[in-house]
């Protein structure tokens, strides 16, 4: 079969050559090359002839039915008149037959084209980003990425998936202490599970949502959310608790939810009504159940501040052991873009919680900073961040030993736990591969606590991709 030379991007600039032929076509017979029948084809989409071009696309392939340009021209053309199934055909077609960076992405955005135009906005999505990936310059990717957006607006789907990986030095809030104070004794040793245990964390989560009513004032939509994280016990944790293993300390969570928001016209941000409820798995063990009420609402504040407020209440229920609480809570963000371009956040949350049962029931404060650099250093965008939290229960549960170990009481005791948070997050955003760049967290966090069993310290480094779209 004969192939043409000229890559369809080089078809596509060079179509305002052959202005004339597409009038000529129609009145008079005429002799035109491969080429200028590309480029009549390519000018009669632009002026919204797509059955002239769907005809000479079919002339060109009935030269060579392996010609990917002529192949994209009639797909556009029939996505053009409607016929969406036969333009993907031909679309699928040109993706197969496609060997270089320009034909494969020329030929991915026509499929796109076809399955949006169907309808089917996610899947057009999906070949969006395979286009950006194989684009033959950063003007192409743009048109991809332009397109993606678009689509993500109006798509009454919308799916993100994560995925990390996270070496940590304490997979299991073990003590850091050698020797601890417990049941009214000094010096006991903490063995097994109350050592931290070293190793490697794993997950991920799927969160998909479904806006099934919209208007010029609201959108509503119902989701679904999945999240799952276990770890692998390194061979010093295995020595340490010979016992455990990685999926002793994993939990599992499914939840559905239904977001509202609504914005009257004289607004500048919307308001957001949720509603979730869910159950959870601890240690491969059925866990909890749980059900979330919120709302939020965006404040701008200028050109280049935002505060966010948010409230809510929680129902939990711990399966375990039969326990219940209910949760109170208010959080206060605000983002700030300095001249500089970069970028400011502090937050702030309470959180005020009610139990018959000690281990349960408390009050919480934390609070948190960010930066983000203006420009990027060494290839990454850095943000720095740190934070600090307490929490405070008036009655935790312990034991008082009468004679160890054989008889001891129970005894509530006041807890107090102070943690301190510090971070950098890289976000290597020139970095691509199908839109998602990598992005590489270190943490360094410890907890003091008034009762030294929980007395925590763990650092990680976590490893994750990010939509660059």
């Amino acid at each position: 079969m004969i192939r043409r030379t000229r890559p369809w991007l080089c078809a596509m600039v060079g179509a305002s050559l052959f202005m004339g032929s597409a009038g000529l076509v129609a009145s008079e017979d005429v002799s035109l090359t491969p080429d200028q029948m590309r480029g009549a084809a390519h000018l009669s989409l632009q002026t919204r002839q797509p059955r002239q071009a769907l005809m000479l696309a079919e002339a060109l392939l009935q030269r060579d039915p392996e010609d990917v340009d002529a192949l994209i021209l009639k797909s556009q053309a029939l996505r053009d008149l409607g016929q969406y199934d036969d333009a993907l055909d031909a679309a699928r077609t040109a993706y197969g037959l496609a060997d270089t960076e320009a034909e494969i992405f020329a030929a991915a955005m026509v499929r796109a084209q076809a399955l949006a135009s169907k309808g089917a906005r996610t899947r057009a999505q999906v070949w969006l980003r395979i286009a950006g990936e194989n684009a033959p310059d950063e003007e192409a990717r743009a048109v991809a990425v332009r397109d993606f957006r678009y689509l993500r607006k109006r798509n009454p789907w919308n799916t993100q998936l994560s995925f990390s990986v996270a070496p940590t030095s304490n997979v299991n809030d073990g003590t850091t202490h050698d020797r601890i104070s417990y049941g009214g004794l000094q010096g006991v040793e903490p063995v097994g599970i109350s050592r931290p245990l070293s190793g490697l964390s794993y997950s991920g989560s799927l969160t998909t949502r479904y806006r099934f009513s919209q208007g010029e004032t609201h959108d509503t939509s119902v989701g679904l959310h999945l999240f799952g994280q276990s770890y692998i016990l390194s061979d010093e944790a295995k020595d340490i608790a010979p016992d455990a293993s990685g999926s002793d300390f994993a939990y599992t969570s499914v939840a559905v939810g239904l977001v509202h928001e609504w914005e009257p016209e004289d607004w500048s941000a919307p308001v957001q009504f949720s509603l979730l409820t869910g159950r959870g798995w601890y240690g491969q063990e059925d866990y909890s159940r749980y059900t979330r009420a919120g709302v939020a609402k965006p404040f701008i504040l200028g050109k280049s501040t935002i505060l966010r407020l948010d409230a809510g209440a929680e129902s939990f229920d711990r399966l375990t052991d039969d326990a219940e609480s209910f949760t109170l809570s208010g959080n206060a963000v605000v983002l700030h873009e300095l001249d500089s371009g970069a970028a400011l956040r502090f937050g702030l949350g309470l959180y005020d919680t009610r139990s018959d049962t000690g281990s349960l029931q408390r009050d919480r404060i934390r609070g948190d900073i960010g930066y983000t650099l203006a420009k990027p250093f060494a290839g990454a965008r850095v943000t720095f961040e740190a934070g600090m939290e307490q929490v405070v229960y008036d009655e935790f549960p312990q034991r008082e030993f009468i004679i160890y170990p054989f008889l001891s009481v129970p005894i509530d005791v006041e807890r107090k736990d102070l943690t301190r948070r510090v971070g950098v997050s890289l976000w290597f955003e020139d970095i691509d591969y199908y839109g998602f760049s990598p992005t590489v967290t270190l943490s360094h966090e410890e907890t003091s606590s008034t009762l030294d069993l929980y007395d925590t310290v763990e650092t990680g480094i976590n490893f994750g991709f990010r939509s660059s779209f």
